[in-house]
């Protein structure tokens, strides 16, 4: 997927990726504050690893809207980290910390 060029597309995106990462900040924060924090709700763009603490889950699911908002705007927006294909359109529009298309992330999360 070429960098998205429209404006009012580009706002969409970065509109969702900061409501994910303020929702995930308030999460950890609540957490780390000895809180309950439900997370079941949330849609983790990997497989959780065994042992993985909630706290440790969402730290790394910050850093991966972290870094999803760098890409945006950027060339590297919509290529896949691993390989460099693209992931779709209609897969970042939905979810836009996407990092990897599915043949990689499907090894990854094995």
């Amino acid at each position: 997927m070429p960098t998205p060029t429209d404006p009012a597309h580009v706002a969409r995106l970065r509109t969702h990726l900061g409501r994910q990462g303020m929702e995930l900040n308030e999460k950890l924060t609540k957490l780390l504050a000895g809180q309950n924090a439900t997370l079941v709700t949330m849609k983790m763009p990997w497989e959780e690893k065994p042992g993985e603490k909630p706290q440790e889950k969402l730290r790394r699911f910050l850093d991966t809207v972290s870094r999803a908002q760098k890409r945006l705007g950027t060339e590297a927006w919509g290529l896949c980290i691993d390989c460099g294909a693209e992931v779709p359109e209609a897969v970042l529009d939905e979810v836009p910390w996407t990092e990897r298309c599915r043949p990689c992330q499907t090894k990854w999360d094995a």
